[in-house]
């Protein structure tokens, strides 16, 4: 890669994170049939921040009392994202997840709107209407007027995400970036394992599918995602690299087709299009400084 430059580096890297983070839709969905939620972003996210320790001690270390209280905030948004998400990959397929997830990409101006007592512009209301009609194409069946139950979580994940990117930008810059999202990452693993335990049974038989979705979960879903991103941003800009993750739906829509035998219908195409155009239009009319997004 010596003949690209830094910032052309960077986006390749950072398109491989939304490669691994579409792929990881469809390798959760499978492990899910043989172990609880709570319990598997437990494991998950405890192993993903003793990786981090692992390979970014002399951040982690700069964990202070502020840092610790507006990373347990950040991480409850975070925690509401992923358990919503993981329970809903139960009940919905894997690219209807990763699309319906990417609707918190247009959910976020429309949350700067909110909290800033103002009216949202066009274009925020035009990339809304195009993700309420994409997710109605993708969710309702016809005939009905009712969202499908696992995309209604899916749809509750995408908020908790929408919020969680808010937040970040509001508090974020004034903390050790590596230090903040290890306290995240430790906050959503205590809270989802010490629900999990008392709530949902240890498998009995560990496969080596629901091995292999962990660790490819924590290790590089979760914890090298955060640190490529963290280290390569600075080579490109928010709105470059949120144009390159916008991606991972298509990565989860082509693995899940490829992997797990997923179809798609005309209808499901368009709608899932239609998401697609609301966020790519959301990113390059304004994305908040300094921010990109975090990962699945």
């Amino acid at each position: 890669m010596s003949n690209f430059s830094p910032r052309a580096q960077a986006e390749v890297a950072i398109l491989l994170v939304a490669m691994i983070w579409g792929a990881t839709f469809v390798v959760v969905k499978e492990a899910l049939a043989e172990i609880g939620p709570f319990l598997f972003l437990g494991i998950r996210f405890v192993i993903a921040f003793f990786v981090l320790v692992l390979l970014s001690f002399h951040n982690i270390r700069q964990i202070k009392p502020a840092t610790l209280s507006a990373g347990c905030l950040l991480g409850f948004f975070l925690f509401i994202g992923y358990i919503f998400q993981t329970v809903g990959l139960q009940h919905t397929t894997a690219s209807n997840a990763a699309f319906i997830t990417g609707v918190s990409v247009v959910l976020v101006p429309i949350i700067y709107a909110a909290i800033s007592f103002r009216w949202p512009d066009f274009k925020t209301v035009l990339t809304g209407l195009l993700a309420v009609i994409g997710l109605f194409l993708m969710s309702v069946k016809s005939g009905t007027f009712v969202l499908a139950y696992g995309d209604i979580l899916v749809l509750i994940c995408a908020l908790g995400f929408a919020l969680h990117v808010v937040f970040v930008a509001r508090l974020s810059h004034h903390h050790n970036p590596v230090a903040i999202t290890g306290v995240q990452i430790l906050f959503v693993g205590l809270v989802c394992l010490g629900i999990g335990i008392f709530v949902e049974p240890f498998p009995a038989l560990w496969s080596a599918n629901t091995i292999t979705a962990i660790f490819i979960t924590a290790v590089f879903a979760t914890a090298l995602a955060f640190l490529i991103q963290n280290a390569l941003q600075k080579y490109s800009n928010p709105s470059r690299f949120a144009i390159v993750l916008a991606s991972e739906p298509v990565f989860a829509a082509l693995t899940g087709y490829l992997w797990a035998n997923e179809t798609f219908t005309i209808r499901t195409l368009t709608g899932a299009g239609l998401i697609l155009l609301a966020m790519l239009i959301s990113i390059l009319i304004r994305q908040p400084r300094n921010l990109v997004g975090t990962s699945h």
